[in-house]
């Protein structure tokens, strides 16, 4: 009887391994199939970009995106003027020009008290 035990036993982890092994198998061989799909919607992706970008309905949108863009620039530049506010560009310009004024004047400082 024991060893009735024993084979049906060994039969049993047996069949256990032999169902590990087919679905490592079964895990492999999907992951080797993601892989490809994967690999497949990225140049599907890619040529549909570059089939939009390349569309008339893309550059025509693509121009009235700009053109609604340079009008709100406008539009904001004319705000700024009526209330006296500086736009960013003007913010930066003088602050670029402060900075430089600054490292000259830390020059100047540093060479009155090095004399």
């Amino acid at each position: 009887m024991a060893e009735a035990r024993t084979s049906g036993f060994e039969r049993f982890n047996d069949a256990l391994r032999s169902l590990d092994d087919q679905l490592q198998d079964l895990r492999d061989r999907f992951d080797a199939q993601r892989k490809k799909v994967e690999v497949e919607l990225r140049k599907r992706r890619e040529q549909v970009r570059q089939d939009l970008r390349g569309s008339d309905v893309f550059q025509r949108a693509e121009r009235v995106r700009k053109d609604i863009e340079d009008r709100v620039e406008r539009g904001r530049d004319q705000v700024y003027d009526a209330f006296g506010l500086a736009s960013k560009a003007e913010v930066q310009r003088i602050s670029r020009k402060l900075n430089t004024i600054t490292k000259k004047v830390n020059e100047i400082a540093k060479e009155v008290v090095a004399a």
